[in-house]
């Protein structure tokens, strides 16, 4: 079994992200620069989880 606990409603979702310039994309707490291109954080953007 994973340490993970699957997401419960009523619980906080976990935000995620994707860099505008590569596209990489990251669940959670947003780096300081995109780990494939180097981009700062500004460059990332909120990417809208369906059926939420």
């Amino acid at each position: 079994m994973s340490d993970e606990t699957p997401g419960v409603q009523g619980e906080s979702v976990p935000i995620k992200w994707a860099c505008t310039n590569c596209g990489y994309s990251v669940e959670g707490e947003l780096p300081e620069q995109c780990p494939d291109c180097g981009a700062d954080k500004e460059m990332f953007d909120e990417v809208p989880v369906p059926g939420m």
